[in-house]
């Protein structure tokens, strides 16, 4: 194990939490929260330049500084962080053989490996935020796995890796350089902190306490009538999922440019307006994924996702309108998100004391976009690598959510996936609501152009 120091050397100036960090440190801290850390896992099948592949993975984690974060062994609530730089014979990757009968008992045990890799908390001040390994099966077959401390690493910072990663293999391989230096962490954060004014703040505050104020009062409740846990008979929920294939997102996505409105704004607010008109709410609120890196930092990696409510009004009345409204509820929601996790519980115990009640999150949206085709299997010719090759094992996901949408979205084509908790949202609800937003992505993208 690295000889990492368990406090800040004086030297080492503190780096500032991003507003989503301190969010997600409270809530691990106070929440109880299940730990999982961000996780990958390629399979690679063909002749395999090991060194290669290691340069470059040695490569992404030297230049991007938010991996080379540290905090004090027993962080408190409110922890500096500092940055260690990788040493020059520092291993980042660790190598292993493994002595398999087969195939199949190989990626049953990368799949074991990545598991428990996926669930073990950072040991503050003990060891990186991150654990990478390559391991071989033969000279045809190996797998690389890296998890990554939630804390620094958000679904943006997955996408780089994946990317940046497999570019770098091919630049090594050819014998050309590979970049040295990232944008910096550390210098997004302190941009971050340093740009809300107190006005903005006393605006972001209100636009919260007015949200929260409607998730307190307008409860989902499961089909007996009682209000989600409080207990009751289980009901199986499930997961639905479609596809919009390339044609289909390109012309959707040209119908959306016509009306100023982001692939992924559509979705949410063809969601929203199917939702209200299958359960007949004039008004819906939910909770949402947002990304706060603005243009110049897309490239940083670190911890800039966290969860923020919106509220739809008129939410079953003209599609159009309701899109209109949902885009931008995003981008004031986005504008006000960079609130402190201490606001942000105040302002939450401010609206459960006045309403009575907890704040919902019967709803909960969460969106990805990814430059390039999507591309689960990508085929170089001399290696055939497979991206979410390994699942996980003996791990349960417990979705607290009614209804749970997740969006990504690449050049190529657009996945959804529908979760329901079969309580408050059974599958034919579901099912319905789904293909509500199949039907409108298809006759939208029907459309002539204009």
């Amino acid at each position: 194990m690295p000889d990492l120091t368990p406090t800040r050397p004086a030297s080492s100036a503190p780096v500032p939490f991003t507003h989503e960090q301190d969010w997600f440190h409270t809530k691990t801290r106070t929440d109880a929260w299940a730990h999982k850390n961000v996780r990958l896992g390629f399979e690679i099948l063909g002749d395999l330049d090991t060194d290669a592949l290691l340069t470059a993975v040695r490569a992404f984690v030297t230049r991007h500084d938010a991996l080379h974060l540290q905090l004090p062994p027993e962080p408190g609530p409110h922890p500096e962080q500092w940055l260690r730089p990788i040493g020059a014979t520092e291993q980042v990757v660790a190598c292993q053989q493994v002595a398999a009968v087969s195939p199949e008992q190989f990626n049953r045990y990368v799949s074991a490996i990545l598991s428990r890799d996926c669930v073990t908390p950072w040991r503050y001040g003990e060891q990186r935020p991150f654990a990478i390994r390559l391991l071989r099966y033969d000279a045809g077959r190996h797998a690389l796995l890296a998890t990554f401390q939630n804390l620094v690493f958000d679904g943006r910072a997955h996408h780089l890796f994946a990317h940046e990663v497999w570019r770098d293999y091919e630049s090594v391989r050819r014998g050309d350089p590979v970049p040295v230096r990232a944008p910096s962490f550390a210098e997004a954060a302190a941009r971050q902190r340093a740009g809300t004014t107190p006005a903005q703040r006393e605006r972001a505050l209100a636009d919260w306490r007015e949200r929260l104020g409607f998730l307190a009062r307008t409860r989902w409740v499961r089909a007996d009538g009682a209000k989600a846990g409080d207990g009751g008979p289980a009901a199986e929920g499930g997961m639905l999922r479609a596809e919009l294939d390339g044609p289909t997102t390109a012309a959707l996505r040209h119908t959306c440019e016509r009306a100023r409105l982001g692939l992924l704004q559509w979705t949410v607010g063809s969601f929203v307006h199917a939702l209200a008109s299958r359960t007949g709410r004039t008004e819906v609120g939910l909770w949402t994924s947002m990304d706060s890196r603005p243009p110049r930092d897309r490239d940083v990696v670190g911890m800039f996702a966290a969860s923020c409510p919106l509220v739809v009004t008129d939410a079953d009345g003209d599609p159009d309108a309701v899109r209109g409204r949902v885009r931008a509820g995003l981008l004031n929601a986005l504008k006000h998100q960079r609130l402190t996790a201490a606001e942000i519980t105040a302002v939450t115990r401010e609206a459960e004391a006045q309403h009575g009640a907890p704040v919902g999150r019967d709803v909960y949206v969460n969106l990805r976009r990814f430059e390039g085709d999507h591309a689960g299997v990508r085929d170089t010719g001399a290696l055939r690598i497979t991206a979410d090759a390994y699942e996980l094992r003996r791990i349960a996901v417990t979705d607290l959510h009614a209804l749970h949408l997740r969006c990504t979205e690449y050049r190529d084509r657009l996945l959804i996936d529908l979760r329901f908790d079969g309580l408050r949202v059974d599958r034919p609800a579901a099912r319905a609501i789904l293909d509500d937003v199949l039907a409108a992505a298809a006759a939208q993208a029907a459309e002539p152009a204009g």
